[in-house]
């Protein structure tokens, strides 16, 4: 009996833990769940540097073909077309002396105040409405009405009740960027799975909780694509709204430059509403997949 090596009683640590023990013993289910998981995040973090590269030469790509053009085609007046080389020269005055900077700050600014008030609004109102039966047949020939009248309708109305200032650029943005929040919201939380809200309600869950803990989450793949295309609607209107009225913003030196025919500085704030764009959907799909990481349709 004595040659026969049954092995040592586990202390109280192991027989607490036995995962623990089985783990420290190198089991080998432990030792492949590490390996699967160093190779996941070997091939996650491949997936980016590779999904940068193709970015990178995608740009590098284009701008090369810009550059190309007014020299490959003979009928192309560089004039009217510059290549980035000049939009490039003419920006770097701007930049220098600052004007350039005040520029993108004003644009942004409002582009992020109509944005912040929209998101606040529709996602208030597509709740309110989605819940509240009488609320919903009340206001809905007014809101679907409504939504189906471009932004851009709105800019004489808005410069003749509030003026050339700040806050029609800002009210146009939030109207614009209102109706794809609202819309979503309403239809996901209207949508809600019927047997999670009876499961709730037999597990004694109240009508807040219900709505933050069943509700919202259920609604929130809608409410996400809602935002996003919200965010791509504030640049749209942002551009109409500054044309409406303005001294500072990136479509008001793009008329500017139409003015002085610079076409150089009109390209300058094509580049600039384009990166706009890019970088808020990337910086939208960054931050929900940090707060939402099991939300996967934002990428």
């Amino acid at each position: 009996m004595n040659s026969l090596t049954l092995g040592r009683a586990p202390d109280a640590a192991e027989a607490a833990d036995p995962q623990a023990s089985v783990a420290d013993a190198g089991h080998p289910a432990a030792t492949i769940a590490e390996r699967f998981q160093q190779a996941h995040r070997r091939q996650t973090r491949a997936k980016r540097r590779q999904r940068l590269l193709l970015n990178l030469a995608g740009i590098a790509l284009f701008l090369l073909a810009w550059e190309a053009v007014p020299y490959l085609f003979s009928w192309m007046n560089p004039a009217l077309f510059p290549p980035p080389s000049r939009v490039l020269q003419a920006a770097l005055p701007l930049i220098a002396s600052g004007e350039l900077a005040s520029h993108i700050i004003a644009s942004l600014s409002r582009a992020a105040a109509g944005f912040s008030i929209a998101l606040v609004l529709g996602i208030s109102a597509g709740i309110l409405t989605a819940r509240v039966e009488a609320l919903h047949h009340l206001s809905e020939p007014v809101l679907h009405g409504f939504r189906s009248v471009p932004s851009l309708a709105v800019v004489p109305l808005a410069v003749l009740w509030f003026g050339i200032g700040e806050l029609p650029k800002i009210a146009l943005i939030a109207w614009g960027a209102f109706f794809p929040i609202w819309i979503t919201t309403f239809i996901g939380v209207r949508d809600t799975n019927i047997v999670y809200l009876r499961s709730a309600a037999a597990l004694g869950a109240g009508r807040v909780r219900t709505l933050f803990q069943v509700i919202l989450p259920a609604a929130l793949p809608f409410i996400l694509a809602g935002v996003r295309q919200a965010i791509a609607v504030s640049l749209i209107v942002l551009v109409a709204a500054e044309l409406s009225g303005s001294t500072r913003g990136i479509a008001y030196m793009m008329s500017l430059g139409h003015q002085l025919f610079q076409v150089e500085i009109m390209f300058i704030g094509l580049v600039l509403l384009g990166a706009f764009g890019f970088v808020a959907d990337r910086l939208f799909v960054w931050v929900v997949k940090r707060l939402f990481p099991w939300y996967q349709s934002a990428s």
